[in-house]
C-alpha cells in the first residue's frame, strides 16, 4: 500500500513538471473577439517558445503565435489547425478582423480552432527580414541576370545581419515548423487535431501527417501543393496561358479585336524585347517616384504572380492590348503592386522553400521544359539563388505520403499555383481521400465558393461528401476599351 502511495505521488509530481514546464514555454491570454455579425467569440491568445533548431543545441528560442478560437457550448469536435500559406504568411490577424472571423464562426460548432502563425511569421516576421535601402539596378525587370544578380547581391549583405541577429537560419524547414505544431498540439493538451491547409499550408500539413501522423484525425487540404511540387513545372504556365488564350477567344468582347491572345502576347513581349519602356513607379521606401524599366523579362514576371488568381485573369487580355497600342497605365499598376519584392528578403520563405526542394528527376523535367517554354525564365524565381546558405531535407522528405488519414482536397481548375493534377498525385498516397475540383476558381477563389466551409465542417463532422460539386460563375473578360462594367471592373484601370 505504502509502495503503491508513493508510486502515486510520484506520478503526480511528474504530472505537475510538465503541467509547469508546458506553462514556462506558454504565455496566453483570454480575449474577446467579435465577428461582422456580431458574434462574441472567446479566444485565447499565446506564444509558445521552441527552438529555432532543434538539431543545434546553442539555437536561440523562438516564440510560435497562436489564437485559439473556442469552440461552442457542448461542441466535442477535434480542435482544428490551420495552416496558412506562403511560405511566409501569418494568419493570427484573422481574428481581430471580422469579416475574416465571421469565415470561422460556423466551425467553432465543431470545436476550437487554432490559428497559428508559423515560425518566422507574424511577430517574428521583423527579426527575419533584410531590407534593400539603395538605388535599384537599371535592367532589373529587363534582363534575367541583372535580376539574379542584384538577388545575390541581397544575399551578400543580408547574410552578415542575420549573424548578428544570431539567427539559425537551418531551423526554418518544414520539417522544423511541423514540430513547432506538434509542440503546441501538446502545450494545448490535445492528443489528436484535424489540419486544414491552404497553398503552403498543404505542404506544411502533409509534412504533419507524414511525421506526427498519429496525432491526426483528419485532414483539409485547399489548393494542394506536394512534398516535391514546391518549384513548378514550366509546362504548368504555358497551359495556363494558353487555357486563358482559349477562354478569351470564345469572348465576344474580345474576339473582333484580339482573335488571338497568344499571338498578341508575343507580338508585345517582342515590342517590350526591343524597346523595354521606362515606368514612373512610386518606391516603396520612400514613397517618391522613380523610374523602373520594364521589358519583356518583367511583363513576365507579372503574369507568373497573378496568373493564377482567377481575380486578375479578366484583365489580362486587356492589359496586353493597352501594352500593345502604346498605353502602359495598366502595366504600371501591376509592376506597383509588387516592386515591393525587388527589395527585401524574408529569412523564412527564402529557405523554407529550397529546403524543401526537389528530387533530381523533377529537376531534370524542369530543365527539359524549359528549353521550349515561354516562361523559362520566370516559372521558379530564386530556384537558383547564388551564395545562399539551405538545408536540404532529400529525397526521404519528398517521397510520396503514405496514408489512410481522411483526408479532403480541393481544387481550382483556373489554379496555376496549385493545379488539380497535383492534389491527384498527392492522392495517389492516400487511401482515404476525396478530391473536390472547383470549376472556374483560382488559388484564391477555392475557398470564397459558398458551399467550400459548409463542406469542410460535414467532412470534418464525418459525412461523405463525395458527391459535393461546385463552381464558380465562368470568367469574364474586361472589354478591351471604354469603361468597364461595375461587375468586371479591375484597379488597374482606375
Amino acid at each position: 500500500m505504502k509502495k503503491t502511495i508513493i508510486i502515486s505521488g510520484i506520478f503526480w509530481l511528474v504530472l505537475m513538471y510538465n503541467a509547469v514546464a508546458n506553462d514556462a514555454r506558454l504565455t496566453v491570454e483570454p480575449k474577446t473577439f467579435t465577428s461582422r455579425s456580431g458574434v462574441k467569440v472567446q479566444a485565447e491568445v499565446g506564444t509558445l517558445k521552441v527552438s529555432e533548431n532543434r538539431e543545434n543545441p546553442k539555437a536561440a528560442t523562438i516564440s510560435i503565435s497562436y489564437i485559439k478560437l473556442k469552440g461552442q457550448e457542448n461542441s466535442a469536435g477535434t480542435p482544428l489547425f490551420y495552416l496558412e500559406g506562403g511560405p511566409g504568411s501569418s494568419c493570427t490577424w484573422q481574428a481581430e478582423n471580422p469579416d475574416m472571423l465571421e469565415n470561422w464562426v460556423p466551425f467553432l460548432a465543431q470545436g476550437d480552432v487554432v490559428l497559428i502563425d508559423q515560425r518566422g511569421t507574424g511577430a517574428g516576421y521583423q527579426r527575419l527580414l533584410y531590407i534593400w535601402q539603395k538605388p535599384l539596378p537599371d535592367n532589373l525587370l529587363v534582363d534575367k541576370s541583372a535580376h539574379d544578380q542584384h538577388q545575390a547581391t541581397m544575399n551578400e549583405e543580408a547574410l552578415p545581419l542575420f549573424a548578428e541577429r544570431n539567427i539559425d537560419l537551418n531551423g526554418y524547414t518544414t520539417i522544423q515548423n511541423a514540430a513547432d505544431l506538434d509542440e503546441l498540439r501538446s502545450a494545448l493538451g490535445y492528443e489528436q487535431i484535424s489540419l486544414m491547409g491552404f497553398s503552403y499550408g498543404t505542404h506544411l500539413g502533409q509534412t504533419y501527417m507524414k511525421y506526427h501522423g498519429q496525432h491526426v484525425k483528419n485532414a483539409v487540404l485547399v489548393g494542394v501543393e506536394g512534398l516535391n511540387h514546391t518549384y513548378k513545372l514550366p509546362s504548368s504556365m504555358d497551359m495556363q496561358f494558353q487555357k486563358i488564350s482559349l477562354l478569351a477567344g470564345r469572348d465576344e468582347n474580345l474576339a473582333t479585336t484580339v482573335p488571338d491572345l497568344n499571338k498578341l502576347y508575343l507580338r508585345v513581349i517582342q515590342k517590350l524585347t526591343d524597346e523595354p519602356v521606362t515606368l514612373k513607379i512610386k518606391s516603396p521606401l520612400s514613397g517618391e517616384s522613380m523610374p523602373v524599366k520594364i521589358g519583356a523579362y518583367g511583363l513576365n514576371l507579372i503574369l507568373r504572380f497573378d496568373i493564377g488568381d482567377a481575380s486578375d485573369l479578366p484583365v489580362f487580355p486587356r492589359l496586353l492590348h493597352m501594352i500593345d497600342q502604346g498605353d502602359y497605365s495598366a502595366l504600371q499598376w501591376f509592376v506597383q503592386k509588387r516592386i515591393g519584392f525587388l527589395y527585401g528578403i524574408h529569412a523564412m520563405s527564402a529557405v523554407m522553400d529550397p529546403a524543401s526542394g526537389a528530387t533530381e528527376s523533377r529537376k531534370a523535367q524542369i530543365q527539359s521544359e524549359s528549353i521550349s517554354s515561354a516562361f523559362k525564365d520566370v516559372v521558379n524565381p530564386g530556384m537558383d539563388s547564388k551564395n545562399w546558405p539551405t538545408p536540404d531535407l532529400g529525397d526521404d522528405f519528398r517521397a510520396p505520403l503514405i496514408s489512410d488519414i481522411p483526408t479532403l482536397l480541393l481544387s481550382g481548375t483556373l489554379d496555376f499555383n496549385t493545379p488539380p493534377f497535383q492534389a491527384e498525385e498527392v492522392r495517389w498516397g492516400l487511401a482515404n481521400s476525396t478530391h473536390i475540383i472547383v470549376n472556374n476558381a483560382g488559388h484564391e477563389q477555392i475557398l470564397t465558393h459558398p458551399k467550400a466551409s459548409e463542406t469542410i465542417i460535414r467532412f470534418l463532422s464525418g459525412e461523405n461528401v463525395a458527391d459535393v460539386t461546385m463552381s464558380q460563375p465562368e470568367l469574364q473578360f474586361i472589354p478591351l476599351a471604354g469603361k468597364a462594367k461595375k461587375d468586371l471592373w479591375h484597379p488597374s484601370l482606375n
